[in-house]
């Protein structure tokens, strides 16, 4: 199984309130908080960090989430320069990178917090499931999957 793994208001458990203007990206990746029991969750599996955050912060963002957690994803796909469409990001990034190294067949899931990508991706047969509103558990639309300690 491969996890499509969403990086802001799921792998990232402080993102900033939708609708607020968030920080600059220095300071906001600098005091990032990660879900330590998403991490020890997806960990045994494939793991892709998949996310409209810019390609310019891939490196950055992935040695913080080294740093705070110990674990990094098995590969990342961050946004292209200039694209502010987070469904059609990942579709696009599906395509280009995902696909073509992992499979188009392969078996995956996604983990994702924004209604209109999961809905992209239904588009491919990929089930998903997101972090419920308390931040302890996934769910999907008919039950929690997994409820752990934060």
């Amino acid at each position: 199984m491969i996890i499509l793994l969403d990086l802001n208001y799921t792998l990232v458990a402080n993102s900033p309130r939708h609708g607020s203007t968030p920080e600059r990206m220095e300071k906001r990746l600098a005091g990032e908080q990660y879900r330590q029991w998403l991490v020890e969750l997806v960990r045994p599996h494939t793991v892709v960090l998949i996310t409209a955050r810019p390609e310019r912060w891939l490196i950055p963002t992935l040695v913080r989430i080294e740093q705070e957690t110990g674990w990094n994803p098995d590969d990342a796909c961050f946004s292209p320069q200039g694209w502010f469409n987070p469904p059609a990001i990942k579709e696009h990034l599906l395509g280009k990178a995902v696909f073509p190294i992992h499979g188009r067949d392969s078996s995956y899931i996604a983990i994702e917090s924004n209604p209109r990508t999961r809905e992209m991706y239904a588009k491919f047969n990929i089930p998903c499931f997101w972090v419920n509103s308390e931040g302890d558990c996934l769910q999907n639309e008919t039950r929690l999957v997994k409820r752990l300690p934060c």
